[in-house]
């Protein structure tokens, strides 16, 4: 069986999350896409995420229409710091060793690489796909790592959390940026203001 692992803040979830899964759920053929946003993310600004509990209820509400997506807690649930090297060898407890595990990750994710724990080992341990964005240059990954990733190239998706949360500081519409069902939740919790 061949699962999509993908990792990320979700700071909200868009539809540009939804088209890269999407995309790369088919070009490998996987069995299904486990969204899994992280509990305690290492590298980013707390002040700038929202609470884990409204980034997981924004995944299940843009996931609900998808049949071979699914969200996870996992990262969540754990106390500490979530590294990526612990949540894929949770999954491999869990759906054993004929599992494939394949990590997606966006451009901005996959440049910072060498700076996560232990980087070489999560890909012995999963087939890692970054998957390319406009202003990201994936070339200026080391050579060791690069020859180990799995590229998804003209995804020409501009869509980034970040640029949602400052459209709803500024007041600015997000529709068509999200799923209409995370855009209500967006407001009714008064997020990203």
């Amino acid at each position: 069986m061949k699962i999509g692992l993908f990792g990320g803040t979700f700071n909200p979830a868009h539809n540009g999350h939804l088209e890269i899964a999407r995309k790369v759920l088919n070009e490998f053929g996987l069995s299904k896409i486990i969204f899994i946003p992280s509990g305690n993310p290492p590298h980013k600004n707390k002040k700038d995420i929202a609470d884990a509990s409204h980034r997981l209820r924004m995944l299940e509400l843009a996931l609900a229409a998808e049949k071979r997506f699914e969200v996870s807690d996992i990262e969540i649930k754990r106390k500490g710091t979530s590294y990526t090297l612990d949540t894929i060898k949770e999954m491999q407890k869990i759906y054993g060793k004929n599992a494939i595990f394949y990590f997606i990750a966006g451009a901005d994710m996959a440049l910072d690489l060498p700076n996560w724990r232990k980087p070489l080992e999560i890909l012995k341990l999963a087939r890692f796909v970054a998957v390319e964005r406009p202003k990201f240059s994936l070339k200026k990954l080391p050579f060791q790592y690069r020859k180990k990733i799995i590229f998804v190239e003209d995804m020409s998706i501009d869509i980034s959390s970040s640029d949602i949360r400052k459209r709803v500081r500024e007041g600015k519409s997000i529709k068509n940026l999200v799923p209409s069902a995370v855009e209500q939740y967006i407001g009714k919790h008064a997020l990203f203001i």
